[in-house]
């Protein structure tokens, strides 16, 4: 009977395979590193997506405030009557003649301030589209810094600047007269791809 040699359990083939067996652990460990790497460059670039689209909604909504700038031409003529068109209607914004309550964002709702009952939130779906830029769609809701109801007195009832009574200190000097300039607060919202939603609010004197 033979003696096994003891050196054969460690001959070339056996010294192969547990080559194999390593060069395998490491394919998969350069796999899953790979995989890793991807998914963080993957991420990265839908963060600079998103923040994009959100620095575009933000821009948009100066549109919104300009818009709602030039509207309060108009509305000075009429500015005691709410004006709430459809999302079709005409002009493109509601306007609310006394100041509205705001929600714990600074929203304006749809309760007048001081008023009774919930603050409801305002139905965006109903207020027209000022503008569009760059795909982003634009609307406007302004309400005037008057506690109601309208018709109000400006100077007891509204947030304004300047005085209706003039003065100087020179006898006999031009007496000049203040321009009063009413306090209206403007709020756009921004509707961007990806469900991308801003909010700009502004303060503007008329």
């Amino acid at each position: 009977m033979r003696g096994r040699n003891p050196r054969s359990a460690c001959g070339p083939g056996r010294q192969e395979g547990v080559v194999l067996v390593i060069a395998l652990i490491v394919l998969v460990a350069l796999m899953l590193a790979s995989i890793s790497v991807i998914r963080s460059v993957d991420t990265a670039n839908v963060i600079a997506g998103n923040l994009a689209f959100k620095q575009a909604a933000v821009q948009a909504g100066d549109f919104g405030i300009e818009a709602a700038a030039t509207a309060l031409t108009d509305i000075a003529v009429a500015s005691d009557s709410d004006v709430l068109p459809g999302p079709s209607g005409s002009p493109a914004y509601w306007y609310y003649a006394t100041r509205r309550d705001a929600d714990a964002a600074g929203v304006p709702t749809t309760r007048a301030a001081g008023g009774t009952g919930a603050a409801t939130a305002i139905d965006w779906a109903n207020v027209p589209i000022a503008t569009t830029v760059a795909g982003n769609a634009v609307q406007v809701v302004i309400d005037r810094l008057c506690l109601g109801p309208a018709p109000v007195d400006i100077q007891s009832r509204c947030f304004f600047e300047g005085s209706t009574a003039g003065g100087t200190k020179k006898i006999g000097g031009t007496v000049f007269t203040e321009v009063t300039a009413v306090h209206y607060r403007a709020t756009a919202r921004v509707t961007g791809p990806r469900n991308t939603i801003s909010m700009v609010q502004a303060i503007i004197s008329r």
